[in-house]
């Protein structure tokens, strides 16, 4: 598998020390944060709010988040902030993965005590400016210490939002449909975590990139967004001419419908790419929230051309999720979660068919343990494949 090229890499590699002291350093800051605060993160630090004001179930976003984060993480574009005037509390989250637990039917047993590391810092930065910085260490790169994204945006108005960043193509989004920050599984959407024909320099639609984006809500149930781009996982954004776009409807409260497209080309200065290769993805989406329920989903349409630039392969992927989220005392407990994910391969010649079965447990707002069941349907005589994991997510 390909491995994710980040834009600032740490120079040279880190080693297990300095992740240490890493970790060290972050436990340090936030025990003195969280002992008055109620181990809760930074934004809800700030606020004296509870997780659940903008998360249905950690990490997935309410109305009240995605409003959150659209207005450059206030509750209220009236707020009025100096320059990094956080109101004495540092604005610093971690989050620490451990997966204890894997093995898949075509693989090893494996056992990643510490599976991946996060510190995240974003806020206000100025009137109207905000920022997000995340550094991540994953067992999958030797925890070396990686730029998994950063943006700074500039707000003047509901309508009109301005923002640059290193990061997924959908990073702007307010919706969980395409989210890769917000998975609630170990496994990823096939929309999002399939190369397609690999004329996006072999890259996903969630892999990082440079992003310039204008987004916004010119009325309250409108959502929209248009960017340009470069190629997935390179940080130069060298013949940036990849277009994005996105649009959202709230036909009523907490349903979404919506449309997503991009549109570019990988030029033959790339290195899978000896000729010109041309790349469309067009997807409908949708989100809805009943109560305690979420079901959200998107078809998606990609065409590319093939490695030689004489044909062109398309290729579908779809998914559907649903979960529930049982509650105590108004305090999430179990949340079990169902995917179905179908997608193709080689011209839709191949055909694939997985399924994600998985129960969550929070022990508190931001702290949760679950067991995931995935079973891939592939063509070909002995080729399905199953895994089982154990996993466990806590940040502060």
């Amino acid at each position: 598998m390909k491995m994710r090229y980040r834009y600032f890499k740490i120079a040279g590699t880190i080693g297990h020390s300095r992740l240490i002291w890493l970790i060290s350093a972050t436990l340090i800051v936030n025990f003195f944060l969280i002992s008055t605060a109620n181990a809760i993160p930074a934004f809800a630090r700030k606020y004296q709010a509870e997780c659940s004001t903008c998360h249905n179930n950690w990490p997935a976003l309410n109305a009240t988040g995605r409003k959150f984060k659209e207005q450059g993480y206030r509750m209220s574009r009236a707020e009025e902030q100096g320059f990094l005037n956080w109101d004495k509390t540092l604005p610093v989250t971690a989050m620490i993965k451990a997966r204890p637990y894997e093995k898949e039917d075509n693989g090893d047993k494996k056992i990643r005590a510490l599976h991946e590391v996060e510190i995240m810092i974003g806020g206000v930065m100025a009137k109207d400016i905000s920022g997000f910085f995340e550094l991540e260490a994953e067992d999958d790169n030797d925890f070396n210490v990686e730029v998994g994204s950063a943006s700074i945006a500039y707000h003047p108005m509901d309508a009109l939002n301005v923002q640059f960043s290193w990061g997924a193509i959908t990073w702007n989004d307010p919706y969980d449909v395409y989210s890769n920050a917000r998975k609630l599984t170990r496994n990823r959407a096939s929309v999002i975590n399939e190369r397609f024909g690999g004329a996006d320099n072999n890259g996903r639609v969630r892999d990082s990139r440079q992003n310039v984006t204008l987004y916004g809500r010119p009325k309250e149930m409108i959502y929209y967004s248009i960017g340009i781009s470069g190629l997935a996982d390179d940080s130069n954004g060298e013949d940036s001419d990849v277009i994005n776009g996105r649009l959202a409807w709230d036909i009523k409260q907490n349903i979404m419908v919506g449309l997503t497209a991009m549109s570019g080309s990988c030029e033959n200065t790339a290195s899978n790419c000896a000729v010109k290769r041309d790349f469309t993805r067009v997807g409908i989406d949708a989100q809805a929230d009943f109560d305690n329920i979420r079901v959200m989903g998107a078809l998606l349409s990609a065409k590319d051309d093939n490695a030689a630039g004489t044909n062109e392969d398309e290729n579908l992927a779809l998914y559907v999720e649903a979960s529930y989220a049982f509650k105590k005392d108004g305090r999430t407990t179990f949340v079990p979660l169902l995917r179905l994910d179908s997608y193709e391969r080689n011209d839709g010649k191949d055909d694939f068919t997985e399924l994600t079965a998985q129960v969550s447990y929070y022990l508190t707002q931001n702290a949760r343990g679950f067991i995931e069941f995935w079973n891939q349907d592939a063509p070909g005589s002995g080729n399905n494949n199953n895994m089982l994991t154990l996993q466990g997510e806590v940040t502060f």
